[in-house]
């Protein structure tokens, strides 16, 4: 199972947590206040900028819901690819006759799991966020508990692991992969359109984002822009948390 689906499971929410350094990258970071001229960050020298003029904090407001709703867009998208493609598969693997063969109590137990799966799945296709992340909780604790060389080891002889693997469950990781992909470097791309669009006093207002990119512009090498565009949302969200 990938990282990034497994970390799924585990914070049950998409707050992207895999997209934050891990700590062998953290290490490798540069900071952003080296010695290194910041592409956003006022000269040295420079006078205290300007308090925000009126106009510019309406810009801001309008922005920044700009960005909340683009962030939503992405986690929806994001939902649906996995609803769609995982009720797919668990479909394909309830129709599979060596699944409908299966005889022993465990075995029918675990049919039980996916038949209220592709249940539950039919019925939210177009849910909240809430109700789809509840759901695709369900289906993917049991591709853990199935999918999952680390918490499988015995996984060559589990039928189940064959059955995901022959109906889609790679496919299901790799197109997730790109999706995610697409999705961060859509961030990335807002995130720094918005704060190239700000004065120095917008930029001050706006300094932990300021931070996350000037980090990006240093490590290019360490992280990708996609990381990046889900470290914004990461500090994006602290920020509304604290409004």
């Amino acid at each position: 199972m990938s990282k990034i689906i497994w970390l799924f499971v585990c914070a049950i929410s998409l707050q992207f947590a895999f997209s934050l350094p891990t700590a062998e990258t953290q290490s490798a970071l540069k900071d952003s206040s080296s010695t290194e001229q910041n592409a956003l960050a006022p000269a040295k020298g420079k006078d205290a900028p300007k308090p925000l003029t009126l106009e510019e904090q309406n810009l801001i407001t309008r922005e920044r819901k700009r960005l909340s709703a683009m962030i939503i867009e992405g986690d929806k998208k994001h939902q649906q690819f996995l609803l769609k493609a995982s009720n797919k598969i668990a479909k394909n693997i309830l129709a599979d006759p060596a699944i409908s063969r299966i005889g022993t109590t465990e075995g029918k137990q675990e049919r039980a799991v996916l038949e209220a799966y592709v249940q539950d799945s039919d019925d939210i296709l177009n849910a909240t966020a809430d109700k789809c992340i509840k759901v695709l909780k369900d289906f993917f604790t049991f591709t853990n508990r199935h999918y999952s060389i680390k918490y499988n080891p015995k996984y060559a002889d589990d039928i189940w692991y064959k059955a995901l693997k022959t109906h889609g469950m790679d496919q299901l990781e790799s197109e997730e992969a790109k999706i995610l992909n697409e999705i961060g470097c859509q961030y990335a791309d807002e995130f720094e359109k918005y704060l190239k669009s700000l004065s120095p006093a917008g930029l001050e207002k706006e300094k932990d984002l300021v931070y996350v990119h000037e980090t990006y512009l240093e490590n290019k090498d360490v992280m990708d822009k996609a990381n990046y565009g889900y470290r914004y949302v990461s500090f994006f969200k602290e920020q509304q948390a604290e409004d």
